[in-house]
C-alpha cells in the first residue's frame, strides 16, 4: 500500500467525491444481486512490489481540514517543499524515493481533483502503462511495458496483478470497479508477486480505500454533467468506542444517458447506472492486535457502449463519417453486472518485533451481456453470455524488525477461484445474404464451461544493511497452479429453427432443430515455478540512491476456452477447439536513480530496464478463409523482449505551483513467433498496444481570495502510436495515432466554510481515439470499433460534516 503523511490542507474539487444519488438506470434487465468491487483493508504494497517514486504522487490533506483545497501540507519547522510520500514496501514504512522500482502514487487529493470514476482510469498517469474499459466497465485491460491482458475469454489471467485493499482480485468481472473514498492507487511497473500476493509478469495495481479512523468525519457530494451525468456519493465515519472500535459507511452511486443513439432505434446506448457500497468496522482491543472487516456490494445495469463501424469501408453503415453520436445495429445491447464481497484483515504484534499478518477474503460476481454479435443492422449474429466467477484467497505474513541490520518477511498464499461461463451466438430468422448462403442462414452455437484454480505460494525476503551506504535485498518464491477445466459445446445443425418468439433465444431450449456436441474438455493442468529478485542499493547520501533491481515473472497457463464453430459444415469439427495454453514468464533488468534536490523542492525518478520473456501469452486473429469466420486464440509466442525508460519528477518552483510529470520510451519485439494458423511468421513484430512513448504532465495552482480559497490546474497524458494486434497489420482500423488528452479543473471553498464547490472539463480538445477494435470482418464486410469517451464537463458540490 502506498500511502500519504497526513498535511493538513483543505482538499480540493472536494476531495474524496460524495453524496447520495437516486438510484436506477433506464434499463430494466437485471440479474440477482452480487458482485464485487473492492475487497480489504490496511495495506501495503510488499517489497516484492517493487515501488518506487512518480512525478504523480500527491499527498493527501487531512480529513475534515480547513486548509485551502489542492494546496500541499508542510509541517511546522519544515522547508516548504514537497512532502515525503510514505511506501509500506516491504510492509516497511519508507520514502518513496528510497524504495528501489517504479511506481506512481496517486493520492486522494488527484483522485478527487480529477473527478476519476472507474479503476482503469489511473493507467493514464503512469509513465509506460495503458488502461482502458473495453465493453463498457464489465471488462478492464490494462497493460504495462507493453504486456498486459489481450486475452477477450472471461477465463483470463492479466500480467497486471489488480489488488483491492491488499485482496487480488483475478477475474475481469471483479477489476472494472467504480472509485469511491480511496486513499491512494499505486501503479507498481515491472514483474510483482515475489513476495506479496499473485504472481504477475507486467506489474501491479493496488488500490486501497479510507479506512475508518477513531474521529467523527464524513461528506456529501453530488456531481452533475452533459450527457445526463448524475453522480452521488456519502461518506459517514462513526467511532463506536473510543479508541477501540470504528465503523465507516462509503455509498456511491452514479448514472449516464451515454453519448451515442442507435440509428435504428432511436434509443441510448452505452447509458449505465453503478451503485456500490463499502461497510468496514476496525476493532483495535489493545495496542497489540487489530482487525478489519470489509464488506462491499455492487450493482450496475446497462446497455452495451457503443460500437462503430469503420468509415467508408462498411457497405451497411449510412453514416460513412465516423460520427461518435450514432450507431448503427439491429439490435441494442444490455449488460448487467452484480457483486458482493468481503476480506478479514488481521495484524498482531507478539513481541520481539515481529508482525503477524493474516488476510482473507472471498468475492462473487454474475455478469450477463448480450448484444449484436456483427454491429450491423444486418441479421448476421447475436452474441450473449453469463459469467459467474467466485474465489476464496488466504495470506498469512510474519515479519521481524525493520530496523535491525538484519530484517526479513516470511509468508504463505493460498488462491482458489471457481468460473462458470455460458456463452452463445445466433443468427435468428431470416438470416442475411451471404457467399456461401449457408453462412447467413440461422444457426446457434453455445459452449458451457466450468474452471476450478488452485494456486499455493511460499514465499520469504531479507533486507541486510551491509554498511551505511549499501544494502541489498533478496527475495524467493515457490508457486504451484492447478486448472482443472469441463467444457462442452454444441451446435444445432441445418436447416435451424427457433420456436415462434425466441425471447431466450440463448437458451437451447429455444431451438427446434437437432443439437450435436462439437467439442469437450475434461481434464487438468498443473504448473509450478520458483521465482527470485536481487535487488542491490548504493546509497549516495540521504537524499540519493542507485540501484539494480533483478527479477523473474510468472504468469500461471490457463486454458483457451474460445471455441469458434464452423458456419458452413454444421456438427463438423469446429474452427477452433479448447486446449491448454503455457505460463508465462520473464526475466527483467533494472537500474536506476531516485533523489531529491533544493530542500525537496524537486524529487528525481529514473529507471531503465530490459526484460525478456518467455512463452507469451498473446491473443491471435486470424479469418479462415472457406468460411469467412473471425478465429480469436490464446496461444503462447515463444519468446520476445522488451526494453526502455522512464522517467518521472516532481517540483514545487513556487509556494502555490505544483508541476509533475513522467516519460516512459518502449521497444518490443517478438524473437520467436509462429502464429497458430497459416504458420505466419510474426517475429520481428511488435507487441500489441505497445507505445513507443507516453508521457504526463500535471500543473496544479492554489490561489488565495478575500472571499475564499481554492485551486485551478491541467493534466495532460501524451500516448504514442501503437498497433491493436500481433500481426501488426496497418489499416487505419487497427492502429491507433499518437494522441494527447487533457483536462482543466477548478474547485472553490468559500472562507472557513465546510461547502466546496468544483468542477473538470474532460478531453478537452475533443481528440478521438480507438479504444478496442474488432479484425475485419469478411462476413460483414466491416471493421468495428469502440471510441473514447468526448469532451464531457462535470460539476459538483461537497459539503464536510464535520
Amino acid at each position: 500500500m502506498v500511502d500519504f503523511t497526513r498535511p493538513s490542507a483543505r482538499r480540493p474539487l472536494g476531495a474524496l467525491l460524495a453524496g447520495v444519488w437516486g438510484y436506477g438506470c433506464q434499463c430494466d434487465w437485471r440479474v440477482p444481486s452480487a458482485i464485487a468491487a473492492r475487497a480489504f483493508a490496511s495495506g501495503a504494497v510488499a517489497f516484492g512490489l517493487s515501488v518506487a517514486g512518480s512525478a504523480s504522487a500527491q499527498t493527501t490533506p487531512a480529513r475534515g481540514s480547513r486548509a485551502a483545497p489542492g494546496r500541499p501540507v508542510v509541517k511546522a519547522g519544515q522547508s516548504k517543499g514537497l512532502e515525503t510520500v510514505v511506501v509500506t514496501a516491504n510492509r516497511r514504512s519508507q520514502d518513496i524515493q528510497k524504495v528501489p522500482g517504479m511506481v506512481t502514487a496517486i493520492s486522494a487529493e488527484t483522485m478527487a481533483r480529477q473527478h476519476m470514476d472507474s479503476a482503469a482510469d489511473v493507467a493514464a498517469f503512469a509513465p509506460n502503462a495503458l488502461g482502458y474499459n473495453f465493453d463498457g466497465r464489465l471488462r478492464p485491460r490494462y497493460y504495462i511495458r507493453g504486456v498486459g491482458n489481450g486475452n477477450v475469454a472471461n477465463n483470463a489471467v492479466g500480467a497486471v496483478a489488480l489488488y483491492a485493499d491488499d485482496v487480488y482480485l483475478n477475474s475481469l468481472a471483479f477489476q472494472g470497479f467504480p472509485l469511491f473514498d480511496q486513499a491512494q492507487v499505486a501503479v507498481l511497473n515491472g514483474p510483482q508477486g515475489t513476495l506479496w500476493g499473485k504472481n504477475a509478469t507486467a506489474g501491479a495495481i493496488q488500490f486501497t480505500s479510507l479506512r475508518p479512523t477513531f474521529r467523527n468525519d464524513g461528506h456529501a457530494q453530488v456531481d452533475f454533467g452533459d450527457y445526463g451525468q448524475k453522480r452521488g456519493e456519502l461518506v459517514l465515519n462513526t467511532p463506536v468506542v473510543k479508541n477501540k472500535l470504528s465503523t465507516r459507511l462509503s455509498v456511491r452511486y452514479e448514472d449516464s444517458d451515454g453519448w451515442a443513439r442507435n440509428v435504428q432505434s432511436r434509443k441510448n446506448v452505452g447509458n449505465f447506472g453503478d451503485f456500490a457500497t463499502r461497510f468496514q468496522t476496525l476493532w483495535r482491543p489493545n495496542e497489540k492486535v487489530e482487525f478489519l472487516l470489509n464488506l462491499h456490494i455492487r450493482d450496475m445495469q446497462g446497455t452495451n457502449v457503443p460500437y462503430y463501424s469503420a468509415p467508408g469501408i462498411s457497405v451497411f453503415s449510412p453514416l460513412k463519417i465516423g460520427s461518435r453520436d450514432w450507431t448503427n445495429t439491429n439490435v441494442n445491447g444490455r449488460q448487467a453486472l452484480v457483486s458482493e464481497g468481503a476480506s478479514f484483515h488481521t495484524i498482531w504484534h507478539p513481541g520481539a518485533g515481529l508482525t503477524f499478518t493474516s488476510i482473507t477474503a472471498f468475492e462473487n460476481a454474475q455478469r450477463r451481456q448480450s448484444g449484436d454479435g456483427d454491429y450491423t443492422p444486418q441479421e448476421y449474429s447475436r452474441s450473449y453470455d453469463k459469467l459467474h466467477p467466485t474465489q476464496v484467497s488466504q495470506e498469512f505474513r510474519l515479519a521481524s524488525d525493520i530496523h535491525k541490520r538484519i530484517s526479513w518477511i516470511a509468508g504463505a498464499y493460498y488462491f482458489h477461484e471457481n468460473l462458470h461461463d455460458n456463452y452463445a451466438t445466433v443468427t435468428l430468422p431470416p438470416g442475411a445474404a451471404t457467399t456461401p448462403a449457408i453462412i447467413g442462414q440461422p444457426a446457434y452455437a453455445a459452449t458451457n464451461y466450468t474452471q476450478t484454480t488452485d494456486s499455493f505460494a511460499l514465499f520469504a525476503n531479507t533486507t541486510i544493511h551491509v554498511t551505511h551506504w549499501f544494502q541489498i535485498a533478496g527475495g524467493v518464491r515457490w508457486t504451484h497452479d492447478h486448472l482443472h477445466l469441463d467444457l462442452e459445446s454444441q451446435q444445432a445443425l441445418a436447416p435451424v429453427s427457433f420456436s415462434a418468439n425466441p425471447a431466450n433465444w440463448w437458451n437451447a431450449g429455444s431451438v427446434l432443430s437437432s443439437l450435436t456436441g462439437i467439442d469437450g474438455y475434461h481434464g487438468g493442468r498443473s504448473w509450478s515455478n520458483v521465482s527470485y529478485e536481487v535487488e542491490p542499493q548504493f546509497l549516495l547520501d540521504k537524499n540519493q540512491m542507485l540501484y539494480v533491481r533483478i527479477a523473474d515473472g510468472y504468469r500461471s497457463g490457463l486454458f483457451n476456452t474460445q471455441v469458434t464453430p464452423n458456419p458452413v459444415n454444421r456438427g463438423g469439427a469446429p474452427l477452433q477447439k479448447a486446449a491448454a495454453v503455457n505460463p508465462e514468464t520473464l526475466s527483467s533488468y533494472e537500474g536506476g536513480y531516485k533523489g531529491s534536490w533544493f530542500d525537496k523542492h524537486l524529487t528525481l525518478s529514473a529507471d531503465g530496464f530490459y526484460s525478456k520473456y518467455d512463452n507469451i501469452q498473446v491473443s491471435w486473429t486470424a479469418t479462415d478463409a472457406a468460411t469467412k469466420s473471425t478465429i480469436i486464440s490464446l496461444t503462447n509466442a515463444a519468446s520476445g523482449i522488451s526494453y526502455g525508460g522512464e522517467f518521472a519528477f516532481q517540483a514545487r518552483p513556487l509556494e502555490d505551483l505544483t508541476v509533475s510529470g513522467n516519460v516512459g520510451v518502449l521497444r518490443t519485439k517478438f524473437t520467436d513467433f509462429t502464429a497458430p494458423s497459416g504458420a505466419t511468421n510474426l517475429t520481428g513484430n511488435e507487441f500489441a498496444r505497445a507505445p513507443h512513448q507516453t508521457a504526463n504532465i500535471s500543473v496544479d495552482y492554489h490561489y488565495r481570495t478575500p472571499i475564499g480559497d481554492g485551486s485551478i490546474g491541467t493534466h495532460w497524458n501524451y500516448t504514442g502510436h501503437y498497433f491493436y494486434l500481433v500481426s501488426n497489420e496497418t489499416a487505419s482500423a487497427l492502429q491507433q495515432s499518437a494522441v494527447w488528452l487533457g483536462d482543466v479543473h477548478a474547485s472553490f471553498r468559500p472562507g472557513n466554510s465546510r461547502w466546496e464547490l468544483s468542477g473538470i472539463v474532460s478531453n478537452i480538445a475533443g481528440n478521438r481515439y480507438l479504444v478496442q477494435v474488432l479484425p475485419y470482418s469478411a462476413t460483414s464486410q466491416t471493421f468495428t470499433y469502440q471510441y473514447s469517451a468526448p469532451r464531457m464537463f462535470l460539476l459538483s458540490a461537497r459539503v464536510d460534516f464535520f
